[in-house]
């Protein structure tokens, strides 16, 4: 066909779509588009695009941008701009024809429930820092907290209670048969500073007895309200010392926290679901799945001033403690800091007495927490979460 009996086929035919034309007059997409409007230009054919085609819907803005094409083409007659004309409404309706695909119909796939079998893994969850017998006034912390012994009581009361929900909660997704309670020290604050003799409700083995029943009392609910095996590790804190200052060759057996901790293991020995594991070091390392954590009580790692936070002089310890170690361990556990914190393979422990004067005026400010985390077979830490108390 020549051009007229093209054009003539086109006016025939105007109400079949593009691909019908293209394929019936072996002309490309592009000059039937170019030629449909030509002939609308000059009234040979409507507006419609096409049999069983919807015709696209344009704005105000767009309809009045074809309106001025059309005249601009018709008024001027010159065959450059005619073209230019062409070419701009051309666009104009790909850019429409775009649009409307991308707003169709979306077709979806079903998602399934995973069919993997049900992972492993040990809870932990890490007590320390507790302070039981230490007042705080709240004016001397902004009013942030107030603390002494009836509410330290009712604090770890609920260390205990929400641990086992959170336990719970987590073994809907995972197996879980063994929870680890680290017990990191400073239960009590003793009289290791001048102003705790006036700040403490009892003296430090009263406090320490206090301690003791804390404990064993939440023993005995997770015995009660869990099937779980127990394991305690047990680390001293530098607050429990009956000495003035921290000697480093025999620390354990300076430490109030070390006789509880053997109290303790002797009261539970013939519960086959707890396992004390109690060391003279200053570390306490344990295997889990065939990696090892190493926890501590962190007093004798120095912040420097905690210039850049404490997560600094904590990074420059691990690499320390790591040195000659075959397989090093995965994860440090630290507390002393009183500040929650995970960051790689370092965690800290909140603790139970939250912001203290020395703590508030030094910027170590935290929430009245303790840390709790799963170790999953096969994959290290998982789930990190607080075990709140207040």
């Amino acid at each position: 066909m020549n051009a007229k009996e093209l054009e003539a086929f086109l006016v025939e035919h105007q109400d079949k779509d593009r691909a019908w034309l293209v394929a019936n007059t072996g002309r490309s997409a592009r000059w039937i588009n170019e030629t449909q409007a030509k002939l609308r230009l000059a009234g040979k054919i409507g507006e419609a695009v096409g049999q069983g085609v919807k015709k696209p819907t344009l704005t105000a803005e767009q309809q009045f941008e074809l309106d001025m094409e059309k005249i601009r083409a018709s008024r001027e007659g010159s065959d450059a701009k005619y073209k230019v004309a062409l070419n701009e409404i051309h666009k104009l309706q790909e850019r429409i024809e775009g649009m409307l695909n991308v707003s169709g119909k979306v077709e979806t796939f079903e998602i399934k429930p995973s069919d993997k079998a049900k992972t492993e893994s040990v809870a932990f969850a890490i007590a320390s820092d507790w302070h039981i017998e230490e007042r705080v006034d709240p004016e001397t912390v902004g009013n942030t907290n107030s603390y002494n012994l009836a509410e330290s009581k009712r604090r770890a009361s609920n260390f205990f209670a929400n641990t086992v929900d959170l336990v719970k909660k987590e073994q809907a997704k995972t197996h879980i048969d063994t929870l680890v309670v680290g017990l990191l020290g400073d239960f009590f604050s003793g009289y290791i500073h001048p102003e705790l003799v006036a700040l403490c409700e009892v003296g430090p083995v009263p406090a320490a007895m206090l301690a003791k029943q804390y404990i064993a009392s939440g023993i005995d609910y997770l015995l009660k309200n869990t099937k779980l095996k127990l394991v305690f590790p047990c680390a001293v804190g530098n607050h429990s010392r009956i000495t003035d200052k921290v000697q480093v060759g025999n620390e354990y057996a300076m430490s109030l926290e070390w006789m509880i901790y053997h109290d303790l293991a002797e009261r539970y020995a013939k519960e086959k679901r707890v396992t004390f594991v109690i060391t003279k070091d200053y570390f306490n390392t344990i295997t889990v799945y065939g990696e090892k954590i190493r926890m501590q009580h962190g007093h004798r790692t120095k912040s420097g001033g905690g210039y850049g936070g404490i997560m600094i002089p904590l990074t420059k310890a691990v690499h320390k403690n790591n040195q000659g170690e075959a397989k090093p361990p995965v994860l440090d556990i630290f507390a002393h800091y009183h500040q929650r914190m995970h960051v790689g393979n370092i965690m800290v422990n909140g603790s139970l007495i939250g912001n203290t004067p020395y703590g508030y005026t030094q910027g170590l400010r935290g929430k009245p927490e303790q840390q709790f985390f799963l170790f999953q077979k096969g994959y290290g830490v998982t789930i990190v979460a607080p075990i709140f108390v207040e």
